[in-house]
């Protein structure tokens, strides 16, 4: 039997599934389009015709060697998917791409904590993209369903017209006038403006998971528990 070393391939590729994922936002974050982090030099390496231009290599990497871990995985499957329950010759391959998983993993957890430790934020980019995409509509229109007493329905398409306001003259929900507002839904009053900040947005989730600063910190520190 090979269970063993099937559940150790899967968490294997499981983990290493998640590392990936982390890797592309990390490529995406450090990208011109986004400047939300930067990596130290020990983590990117130039370009070879741009001098300009600062290539996150090792989250490239640990993403690529995803690709080996998950086909090990399936390589494993294929072999044992037609052996019968005695021993056979065909498992002296499970050996080598096993113990070759465990290095891999092994590299990849390591590269990518040192990683994390490295890159270093870049808060105004993250505010500003928090803040673009009328991303606090759904705010609006809860408040409109909470304070208004509006059918969600309604207060859906109330607020579709306020974002296509603020879309025609180039301005965040928040940066519309009271009076802009009030020509979509006349009972607005000032106090809407409090649930249009991306900040309040944020701080409004307070349930377990949310994310609001106070849950964000018991997250981290029940991950601490568990993991360190």
């Amino acid at each position: 039997a090979r269970d063993f070393a099937l559940e150790f391939l899967s968490a294997a590729a499981i983990c290493a599934t998640n590392l990936s994922r982390l890797a592309e936002e990390i490529v995406l974050w450090c990208s011109p389009g986004f400047k939300f982090i930067r990596l130290s030099d020990a983590f990117t390496t130039g370009s070879s015709i741009m001098p300009q231009k600062r290539n996150p290599d090792a989250a490239e990497l640990v993403r690529a060697k995803t690709a080996r871990v998950i086909g090990t995985l399936v390589q494993m499957l294929a072999l044992l998917k037609a052996l019968p329950l005695a021993y056979a010759k065909d498992l002296q391959e499970d050996k080598e791409q096993t113990f070759m998983v465990e290095a891999t993993m092994d590299l990849c957890l390591s590269a990518m904590t040192a990683m994390v430790d490295d890159l270093r934020v870049n808060k105004e980019a993250m505010a500003s993209a928090a803040a673009a995409g009328f991303s606090t509509a759904t705010d609006l229109a809860d408040y409109l369903t909470r304070e208004l007493k509006l059918p969600f329905r309604d207060a859906h398409h109330a607020t579709g017209q306020i974002v296509k306001l603020a879309e025609g003259k180039n301005l965040r929900l928040d940066q519309l006038s009271l009076a802009d507002m009030q020509k979509i839904e006349p009972r607005l009053s000032k106090e809407v403006f409090n649930v249009l900040s991306a900040e309040a947005s944020m701080n409004s989730r307070t349930s377990s998971g949310g994310t609001a600063p106070a849950r964000v910190k018991e997250a981290l520190a029940e991950a601490k528990r568990r993991f360190l």
